[in-house]
């Protein structure tokens, strides 16, 4: 700071007081040459009295330049830090500190126009138009973290936002993420605005060109909207979703949440967003009424939902089970080495036999587990009882208590296990068609009076059955059913007194 000052203070009692070297020189006690030097320079940037030496010279400049250049062409997550970049010169042998080198690094860059700040155009969407994008959450399962991939949907324009949870961000995801929108919208947009989405685009190629997914264009040609795809890296396309992406985030996952299943935390998310919609105004005016008027020009109308399953094959191995996505799921006995289609849903598996339906099951995103439906194999068991008790499908079913003290008493009234273990999964077949909660209550009847028995628990089923038959319908049913007014006439009960007057009276009468 000293020598900027002397530096200005000669310039000025030179220029301005018209000193001459000499008597500068004299009065701030230097020596004359500082004062040429100071005098003779025209610009005003501060310059060390001496050059210190730089080690960045000659062939590891343009060695520099090399890798700045290399670097500006690698994607983002491939480049390389400047530390990594000062290590590999100093294994070439450069001696410079990193200090030195990163000063040298950002020269280069200036001149090679690297790193140079993209101007934006500020953009403003009409009416129906749709910004979606997926972020990464992280919720709390069991007191473990996990991670969930969230859809996030905002309408350019009339604002409403939609948020859904999904364990991953694969197709039939990213397509029910989509038609729940629609469904919570009332409407399909016109228009909607992706990133570069794998479910959605095969291959980026220059410009606003895309190559599709197959899938993705038979969604898009079932709803009609038209899709728009943001560029590499422009973010400033979809800035309002970006900007709710991190809305979710801080607002819905922070702190963590309790992870109860992510049907519990989408009617969580659901409920949110509803209530957002009707409270939330743009110039006074509700989204929900902003979104309405909206509708009647630029959205189109929903004439039903796109079949988003993804489909697969499978066969059926010797223990019932049809393995899927890294999982195994469980089909009655009797389609054993069958080869099966299979729906795969975002939260069920449907397994489908010749058009037929025969399992369906909530689906699976752990590795390695069986979704066993004990129904499916009571038929088998029936043939093999004496595995009753070791069953993993039996284990893993949790019946009340009632049923396996009923199951014991049966095994030892039949005096046979066997025979005992075959009647109560008779039993068992009941609760598919009348409900364990009904069961329960007619085994506990039962075992007061020591009634131990298939036929038993049939015939106080079909007792109960038939009384609630029996009941008399309201008034208000019959006519909710269309059923038509019947009238009846109470009987004279007079005539009958004939009967006690006795034998005469009784045959003139009757010949009368």
């Amino acid at each position: 700071m000293i020598k900027v000052a002397i530096y200005d203070t000669i310039r000025e009692l030179y220029f301005n007081k018209g000193l001459s070297k000499r008597e500068i020189a004299k009065r701030l006690m230097i020596h004359r040459n500082t004062v040429t030097r100071a005098i003779e320079r025209e610009d005003n940037k501060y310059l060390l009295t001496v050059e210190k030496e730089k080690p960045v010279n000659g062939e590891f400049i343009e060695r520099i330049k090399v890798m700045v250049l290399e670097n500006k062409a690698k994607g983002k997550k491939e480049r390389l830090t400047k530390t990594r970049m000062h290590q590999l010169l100093q294994e070439e042998g450069y001696k410079g500190s990193y200090s030195a080198f990163t000063h040298q690094v950002r020269i280069i860059e200036e001149e090679l126009g690297v790193n140079q700040k993209e101007a934006h155009v500020k953009l403003d969407y009409g009416n129906g138009v749709l910004q979606v994008d997926f972020g990464e959450m992280i919720v709390m399962d069991e007191g473990y973290p996990r991670k969930v991939m969230v859809f996030c949907a905002k309408l350019s324009k009339e604002k409403v936002e939609f948020v859904q949870a999904y364990p991953r961000q694969s197709t039939e995801f990213f397509f029910d993420g989509l038609i729940r929108a629609f469904d919570f919208y009332g409407g399909i947009p016109r228009k909607i605005i992706f990133d570069n989405l794998k479910p959605a685009v095969k291959e980026v190629l220059s410009g606003s060109e895309r190559i599709l997914q197959d899938e993705f264009l038979r969604f898009k040609s079932f709803y009609c909207f038209e899709a728009e795809f943001c560029g590499p890296g422009k973010g400033n396309e979809k800035g309002l979703v970006e900007n709710l992406v991190k809305y979710v985030r801080n607002n819905y996952f922070l702190s963590y949440i309790d992870f109860k299943g992510f049907d519990k935390l989408n009617e969580k998310l659901y409920a949110e967003c509803w209530d957002k919609m009707h409270t939330k105004k743009i110039d006074g005016i509700t989204w929900f009424k902003t979104l309405n008027e909206a509708r009647k020009d630029y959205f189109l109308p929903l004439k039903g939902h796109y079949d988003h399953a993804r489909l697969t094959t499978a066969k059926i191995n010797t223990y019932q089970l049809a393995h899927i996505d890294r999982n195994r799921y469980s089909v009655p006995t009797a389609y054993v080495g069958k080869k099966v289609d299979v729906k795969i849903y975002p939260f069920k598996i449907k397994i489908i036999y010749k058009g037929e339906q025969i399992a369906e099951h909530q689906r699976l995103f752990s590795k390695n587990k069986d979704s066993l439906e004990p129904y499916h194999f009571l038929d088998l068991l029936m043939k093999k009882a004496r595995a009753y008790d070791d069953a993993l499908v039996i284990k893993q079913w949790k019946l009340p208590k009632e049923f396996d003290n009923y199951h014991r008493m049966l095994q030892a009234t039949t005096k046979s296990k066997s025979k005992g273990t075959r009647e109560f999964i008779n039993i068992l077949k009941l609760t598919k068609s009348y409900g364990i909660g009904k069961i329960v209550s007619i085994l506990k009847e039962l075992d007061k009076s020591n009634r131990y028995s298939y036929e038993e628990v049939l015939s106080l089923l079909r007792y109960r059955e038939d009384k609630i038959i029996k009941k008399t319908i309201s008034k208000d049913i019959l006519e909710a059913m269309g059923a038509p007014d019947i009238q009846s006439s109470s009987p004279n009960i007079s005539q009958y007194d004939i009967l006690l007057e006795g034998g005469e009276n009784v045959e003139r009468r009757a010949i009368q």
